[in-house]
């Protein structure tokens, strides 16, 4: 691929991540431009197109991945087709991001990277507060050994989806991979196995439900570990908004603030507290969907490893089972 020519992407869906915040993101990029919008529907593809932009509309999925000009594809579709178009872009030969859960079980999710590795193409999951700054200056103070080394880490993560509830809101089906675990949880479980360095051995949770739908609506969860390490995570679509952690160890600690998807318009801060000692960073905003977009395709291009590899995604997808494995049981699962 020519480094001297933006990338050009194509997006399945018309989904709202789509329109807020990937596009906004491919055009704050340095690598990628917008050439292609697919839907179900032509008139959608077509009125997307003319609102955003986008040179070419298609009226299916299969019709933008027969589009040879198109060397990436972005994935925001309903959680329960993530795998399934992550690899039939695969099988087309186009590098994929797909929006996180990649699938709903680790065995879906090593299927997608088994059909990208048979085909050559990147594929990363898209988890973008990974390249934000904030995310960056923990792991760099932790690695620096800061505060010493991390003993417990606790992460919430909520919106109140149920005062802005739809009948069609598929975050609320189960059958569509919805719950605030899948969509909200995930990060939470992700941050700590990234912060520790480390996968949890075994996990023990609980799930709580809306009455009027199947997906659960809330998840507490406790990840164990080695060495005594231990985290405890919520998500929830029936609490205010939050979107915090922190990591603590014996001689301080470290908060982070307004984390994931803070935007561009909103600061992000960190505290860092050892002894009586308490010290506040603020870190300035960028778009982490425009640094998302830009190391798949200088992945792709390097022909190196991804930041986000398949082992990240797996292994998140198996806590991610673990823990409703566990809420299903009320035990404690080895993960």
């Amino acid at each position: 691929m020519n480094k001297e020519v933006k990338a050009k992407w194509g997006i399945l869906g018309t989904a709202k991540i789509a329109r807020e915040s990937l596009i906004p993101g491919l055009r704050d990029s340095n690598s990628s431009k917008l050439a292609a919008i697919a839907s179900r529907s032509k008139e959608k593809a077509k009125d997307f197109a003319e609102k955003f932009n986008v040179p070419k509309s298609y009226g299916s999925y299969e019709e933008l991945l027969n589009d040879d000009q198109l060397e990436f594809v972005y994935i925001p579709l309903p959680n329960h087709l993530h795998t399934e178009w992550s690899i039939k872009a695969a099988r087309a030969g186009k590098h994929v991001l797909c929006e996180k859960p990649l699938g709903t079980s680790a065995k879906e999710v090593e299927r997608a990277f088994e059909a990208a590795k048979q085909e050559g193409v990147k594929l990363m999951e898209g988890f973008m507060y990974r390249f934000h700054p904030q995310t960056r200056r923990v792991k760099s103070l932790l690695n620096q050994g800061e505060i010493g080394e991390p003993r417990f880490f606790r992460g919430a993560h909520s919106f109140s989806l149920v005062t802005q509830d739809r009948e069609d809101d598929i975050r609320w089906e189960e059958e569509m991979g919805g719950g605030s675990l899948m969509d909200l949880g995930t990060y939470s479980v992700n941050t700590v196995r990234y912060l520790f360095g480390e996968e949890p051995t075994r996990v023990t949770a609980r799930q709580s439900f809306h009455p009027d739908h199947t997906a659960e609506a809330e998840t507490q969860a406790i990840l164990e570990f080695s060495e005594g390490k231990t985290a405890i995570i919520d998500s929830s679509f029936l609490l205010d908004h939050r979107a915090n952690y922190e990591i603590v160890s014996k001689r301080g600690s470290i908060k982070a603030f307004n984390t994931y998807n803070p935007g561009l318009g909103r600061k992000t801060r960190i505290e860092i507290k050892k002894g009586d000692m308490v010290e506040e960073e603020t870190l300035k905003s960028k778009n982490e969907y425009a640094l998302e977009v830009d190391e798949l395709v200088e992945a792709a291009r390097e022909n190196r490893d991804l930041l986000l590899g398949p082992e990240e995604s797996i292994n998140n997808a198996r806590a991610l089972e673990a823990i409703r494995e566990s809420a299903e049981k009320r035990n404690w699962v080895e993960v």
